[in-house]
């Protein structure tokens, strides 16, 4: 294994690790297309690459931070590669999201943008649908081709020898649309964001709860952030609990996308969409700060990331404010907090999750 391959191989994930290890006999042009399974990746390590020009495209502002600090040119927006030239990529490489819209979205893009012989390197677990991804692309690209099995994983690389006329359905990922997730209400949302035709059920039970957060304060608060945003469903029912300053903030492109729809439709508010890793981009200081955040896969929580989102909370509360977070019972968030608040109580718990608030007042 070269020093490229060995210096991304032992962190992150396994399939972005096969293509990271492809690098290595490419050349040419070369595009990334790097979605949340790409956090890790060694990006310095990538730029140093002389065997193929690189670029990206991320629909995370971290990893596109990363990856152009580093030197790669990457673009950062919700997977829209109209700004790239078709027919202009020796090698597409992509690691298979988790949403079926997403993957079909982007196979979809590099039949656009490689060159006629190009290739697409796909990469994947078998419980994630690898192996029919890998034959769909196949069937739009004119090749014939099977997925090699590495462990866990699989990888494959599909030619682009006659491109089909009928894509493959991506449910029009591209649109926003308006979503009736229950509850009487409706707002713009689409695919590449979590959840996005329901109702997240912790951030259900938040609201449930939230006239009564509310009324803590002295004074009706003026100010809200909704950190770690998605459509913005928490912002909004902060606007109907009179709330007027709405701040809302992602790591996800699609998302900023969505909530910007979502608070351009209400009237007599002012309201900031701010791009950026869990808060780290969002200046000023909240009366509110709601937030529903991703600390955890199955059962393993994710430390550094709950450590990132306590500490921009302590640092964008205003005086007197407090902030209210919904987590699974089994996260011990309220232990956590109390490394950076004075005040930390669980206000509510219904067996699957809990309601944890916290201030310095």
């Amino acid at each position: 294994m070269n020093n490229l391959a060995a210096e991304n191989h032992s962190a992150g994930d396994k399939s972005v690790a096969l293509l990271v290890q492809q690098l290595a006999f490419i050349q040419g042009t070369c595009l990334i297309v790097a979605d949340e399974n790409w956090s890790q990746a060694n990006w310095a390590s990538l730029a140093s690459n002389k065997q193929c020009s690189i670029s990206l495209v991320s629909n995370r502002f971290d990893i596109a931070r990363s990856a152009n600090q580093a030197g790669l040119n990457c673009l950062f927006n919700d997977f829209d590669f109209s700004e790239l030239t078709a027919n202009s990529f020796d090698t597409v490489l992509y690691r298979l999201s988790k949403e079926r819209a997403s993957s079909h979205h982007i196979i979809n893009q590099a039949g656009q943008l490689l060159k006629p012989g190009g290739k697409l390197w796909l990469s994947g677990e078998k419980n994630e649908g690898i192996k029919t991804s890998v034959k769909q692309a196949c069937a739009l690209f004119g090749d014939r081709t099977n997925a090699e099995k590495h462990g866990v994983c699989y990888r494959a690389s599909i030619q682009l020898i006659n491109l089909q006329p009928k894509p493959l359905d991506d449910k029009q990922y591209q649109a926003i649309r308006l979503i009736e997730p229950g509850q009487g209400r409706s707002f713009f949302s689409k695919p590449g964001i979590f959840g996005w035709d329901k109702i997240d059920r912790g951030s259900a039970f938040l609201v449930e709860y939230l006239p009564q957060f509310v009324a803590r304060f002295a004074k009706q608060p003026q100010s809200l952030l909704d950190l770690g945003c998605g459509y913005g469903y928490l912002a909004c029912e902060g606007y109907r609990q009179g709330i007027t300053q709405l701040t809302a903030t992602d790591n996800n492109a699609a998302a900023l996308d969505a909530v910007e729809k979502n608070l351009s439709q209400i009237e007599n508010i002012q309201y900031e969409v701010v791009a950026g890793d869990a808060g780290d981009q969002v200046n000023g200081r909240f009366d509110v700060l709601l937030c529903n955040p991703p600390f955890h896969q199955g059962f393993s929580v994710d430390g550094t990331l709950g450590n990132k989102f306590l500490s921009s909370a302590k640092r964008l509360l205003a005086s007197g404010g407090q902030a209210l977070f919904v987590v699974n019972t089994f996260i011990l968030l309220e232990h956590r907090a109390k490394q950076y608040f004075h005040r930390v109580e669980v206000l509510a718990n219904n067996g699957s999750f809990k309601l944890v608030a916290m201030g310095n007042n």
